[in-house]
């Protein structure tokens, strides 16, 4: 048994069963045809894989695109602001790049002033005669860019290079816009839209400059039709420093003037102009301001057209409304003052005239109307005759003389949204065709006398004026609230070496339309102390300890916030020598803000607030205000 079990395992297979003995399996050798293949595919796949990777190192390295350019610069820019585009280039290949050419076509509006390395040809062109594989590099160009606000330069580059292994020329091409952020310098031109023959007209030119400028100077052009003669263009600053920096203009070539010395306050230029013929109703002139580069080309950043309608009558009419002839920003509530001037340019003297000025528009308060001269009212029409003014009988020749009134701008009701806030005001005249034609002197008649659609040389000027929103500030100081509940602290009526804390409420409310840089300040009496007290959902109250101010600084105020407050505490401590005196708590505070639509600053000022603490009854009822001992 122990010999049958060893038999066993010698002839059992790798599943332990026994071995079939009589059935033999023959396998046959694999023959020379088999390794002679196996030979032939083995070679072709180590050929292949050779091919390949000779290939990739000799070809894929050596593509004739394989080279990396671009340019990088600065998206915005100030007009004038010097700055540079960087072109860069790398060769990515193993060859190198052989008569290598980089050029930049420069927009209309740049100024050329260095790069690095310098051009070959012009200033625009540079010549490499190898780049290595490899090899990088980088042009710097030095300008800058006078144009419109947001006008855009577009710097266009391409290369042009002969890989070392190739015959022909392969050209690679890039771009960068880069844009005008701002001119640096605000321009406000004022004028009338009338202008009168063979009389002085005026174009005002303000200039505002901005924290980041780099125009130091411009020229202007001023390009007018045969008909209208320039008188002279001037320059005033509020500085009036005479020396070589000064606000200067200075005529180089027949209406070209160059102006220099532009520096943060507030300068002026005006030019004076002449209509010595009427040729059209309505004619244009331009200014075109530019500067200059080395090449003395024109680079323009800002044009303006000035359309004016001739007047032509012997019966000169001027309407000044605030001391301006031009349109202008007002406020609801204003108090407007007309001076209507009126002057005999003709050669023979003019009788029976009737001076008429018309106010168009919704905002007029009539009930405010005061005018010496007592015109007669109808409709929107003011109207003067020689019942009311003796010299409209007869004017002389170059006589000269001028009427007076003053109207509220209306105050803003709730139920005005909706409506023009605009007036417009021009002022008319007409004659009498007889001395004894009594209807053409009843002003009283219903028909109207104004003529508003035909004849305009009876004309003044035409102002318009825009209302600015009805942004207003509501300041009140109190020791008790509304609800008679006590938000100051200390003696009341105010005693001598006694502190008294009181409260300060500051209320705005707008309507119209939206604000921004809104802000209140209030300068503090030196006796008067913060008391750091303060609250505010819009914006913030801060104390400048240097200044003794306050301000609520409040930003952006869109019209979905119809009001917004603030409030904060402030104490005095009265001395022997406020005793039976009513002292001053604040002198008054001012609410800042520009509105949006019309571009105008909106200032509001409050009354001096005292210790009789008139916006509080309940107190008013324990002081009259005095200081007690």
């Amino acid at each position: 048994e122990e010999i049958n079990d060893s038999l066993s395992e010698i002839y059992q297979n790798d599943d332990e069963n026994l071995v079939n003995m009589h059935k033999f399996d023959v396998k046959k050798k694999k023959g020379f045809l088999f390794w002679f293949f196996s030979f032939l595919i083995f070679a072709s796949l180590i050929t292949g894989i050779g091919h390949g990777i000779y290939y990739y190192l000799t070809n894929v390295d050596s593509d004739a695109t394989a080279i990396e350019f671009a340019i990088q610069g600065k998206d915005k820019v100030m007009a004038g602001e010097e700055f540079f585009w960087t072109i860069k280039y790398k060769n990515l290949s193993r060859v190198s790049m052989s008569n290598v050419s980089i050029k930049a076509v420069y927009p209309d509006n740049f100024i050329f002033l260095e790069s690095v390395p310098e051009p070959q040809i012009k200033n625009f062109t540079w010549h490499f005669d190898k780049i290595n594989a490899n090899q990088e590099g980088t042009i710097q160009i030095k300008g800058k860019i006078i144009g419109e606000k947001n006008a855009s330069a577009i710097l266009l580059a391409d290369m042009t290079y002969m890989p070392e292994n190739f015959t022909s020329t392969f050209k690679k091409e890039a771009s960068y816009i880069t844009s005008i952020s701002d001119i640096g310098v605000d321009f406000d031109f004022e004028y009338s839209p009338t202008a009168l023959m063979n009389e002085d007209n005026n174009i005002a030119i303000n200039l505002t400059t901005n924290d980041n400028n780099f125009l130091q100077d411009f020229f202007i052009t001023t390009t007018l039709p045969e008909n209208i003669e320039l008188i002279s263009l001037t320059a005033t600053s509020s500085d009036n420093i005479k020396d070589v920096d000064a606000f200067m203009v200075e005529q180089i070539k027949p209406n070209i003037w160059h102006v220099s010395g532009i520096k943060k306050q507030e300068q002026k230029l005006e030019i004076k102009y002449k209509v010595n013929q009427k040729i059209d109703g309505k004619q244009d002139m331009t200014l075109t301001l530019w500067q200059t580069g080395n090449d003395e080309q024109m680079y323009i950043f800002l044009e303006k057209k000035i359309s004016v309608e001739i007047m032509q009558s012997n019966l000169n009419l001027t309407l000044i409304i605030n001391g301006s002839k031009n349109d202008q920003t007002i406020d609801f509530g204003e108090n407007l003052t007309y001076s209507i001037v009126y002057a005999n340019k003709g050669e023979v003297d003019i009788k029976n005239v009737m001076i008429m000025a018309v106010l168009e528009g919704d905002f007029f308060d009539w009930t405010s109307l005061d005018d010496k001269n007592n015109g007669i009212k109808k409709n929107n029409t003011i109207i003067w005759s020689k019942n009311e003014i003796p010299n409209l009988t007869e004017l002389e020749v170059d006589q000269e003389e001028i009427i007076d009134f003053s109207i509220n701008v209306a105050n803003f009701k709730e139920t005005d949204i909706g409506k023009d806030f605009q007036i417009k005001s021009y002022a008319q005249f007409d004659i009498a065709k007889n001395d004894d034609d009594d209807d053409n002197n009843d002003v009283s008649a219903d028909e109207p006398v104004v003529d508003k659609e035909t004849n305009t040389d009876n004309r003044s000027n035409i102002i318009a004026n825009r209302i600015n929103s009805d942004f207003l500030l509501k300041e009140s100081v109190r020791y008790f609230n509304e609800d008679d509940v006590p938000v100051g602290a200390g003696p009341l009526p105010f005693k001598i070496g006694q502190a008294t804390s009181l409260k300060v409420y500051w209320t705005i409310t707008n309507n119209l339309h939206e604000l921004r840089d809104a802000k209140v300040e209030v300068n503090l009496p030196d006796n008067i102390h913060w008391n750091n007290k303060n609250s505010t959902e819009v914006g913030s109250v801060q104390y400048d300890n240097e200044q003794h101010k306050i301000t609520w600084q409040i930003g952006r105020l869109p019209i979905t916030v119809y009001k917004a407050d603030a409030e904060f505490s402030i104490s005095i401590t009265p001395t022997i020598n406020d005793v039976d005196k009513i002292m001053v708590l604040l002198p008054g505070s001012n609410a800042h803000a520009i509105d949006n639509k019309t571009s105008s600053d909106i200032i509001k000022t409050t009354k001096t607030k005292t210790t009789k603490l008139e916006d509080d009854e309940t107190a008013m009822g324990i002081s009259d205000g005095r200081v007690v001992e």
